[in-house]
């Protein structure tokens, strides 16, 4: 059996590029199937909603599907036998609990963020059934700013934090995030931190790759560098391959390193 028993993958930029047509390699799915028959999990770790990661995953056509979807950087679904997507009901709830709780107490945050978009190009809100729950910016460059700002802004919230990828934030309470989530997920599924391959490419992903919930971290070649760093730091495989491929690569080093 494989000493990898869980395999939690980003979606966008991490198995799928951008400009790419949105479906699995043929290294990835080998990958998979090898990963599956040996008995492993694999959880697709995702800044997407429930339905946009749905939508992603048929669209993908993974030789086996994902049996965890881990959505918004902080949600938990489990496939059913149904092939249904159920949620984890505790974590969920709790996730929920909070949020609300700390945006009820953010009236200042989005009181200045109101005034700041509207005397700002280049920036919009995102709402969530008429709740502010992120921004978009134009540029990478204008999220680069508003960043900055933001920081400041909430330098006297502590557990107000936020979850970012290119040009799009969400608002988020500390305690949630890629990491965290995963742990979470570790926990229920009884699986052990040396039993984790966590693979991402963007800011969002940091919190699983530091090696705090994942032992084998790593990245494809089209990370950004601060992922790039991070992975190194921790112990983890930089992949010479983008997205999928770059995935499939990362699998086979941490199998052929643990022969040696």
């Amino acid at each position: 059996m494989s000493h990898i028993r869980l395999l939690s993958t980003d979606f966008d930029g991490t198995l799928i590029q951008h400009f790419s047509d949105g479906r699995c390699t043929t290294d990835f799915a080998e990958v998979l199937l090898h990963h599956k028959k040996q008995g492993g999990v694999w959880a697709v770790n995702t800044g997407r909603s429930l339905m946009h990661a749905v939508e992603g995953v048929e669209k993908f056509q993974a030789p086996v599907q994902p049996d965890f979807l881990l959505t918004n950087e902080r949600e938990i679904f489990h496939r059913s036998r149904e092939r249904d997507w159920v949620p984890e009901a505790e974590w969920n709830q709790t996730c929920y609990s909070r949020h609300d709780e700390l945006f009820e107490n953010s009236q200042g945050i989005f009181d200045w963020l109101r005034c700041h978009v509207d005397a700002n190009s280049g920036i919009s809100l995102a709402e969530e059934n008429g709740q502010i729950c992120g921004v978009i910016t134009a540029t990478e460059a204008d999220m680069n700013a508003f960043v900055d700002l933001l920081e400041k802004e909430s330098a006297s919230m502590p557990d107000f934090s936020y979850q970012r990828n290119t040009i799009y934030l969400r608002f988020a309470h500390r305690d949630y995030d890629k990491g965290s989530t995963l742990g979470e997920l570790c926990r229920v599924l009884g699986i052990k931190h040396d039993e984790v391959l966590a693979a991402g490419d963007h800011f969002n992903d940091l919190p699983m790759l530091d090696g705090r919930f994942a032992a084998y971290p790593c990245c494809p070649s089209n990370a950004i560098p601060q992922v790039r760093d991070t992975v190194l730091a921790a112990g983890g495989h930089i992949a010479s391959q983008p997205a999928a491929n770059g995935v499939a690569e990362s699998w086979h080093f941490f199998h052929a390193e643990r022969a040696l």
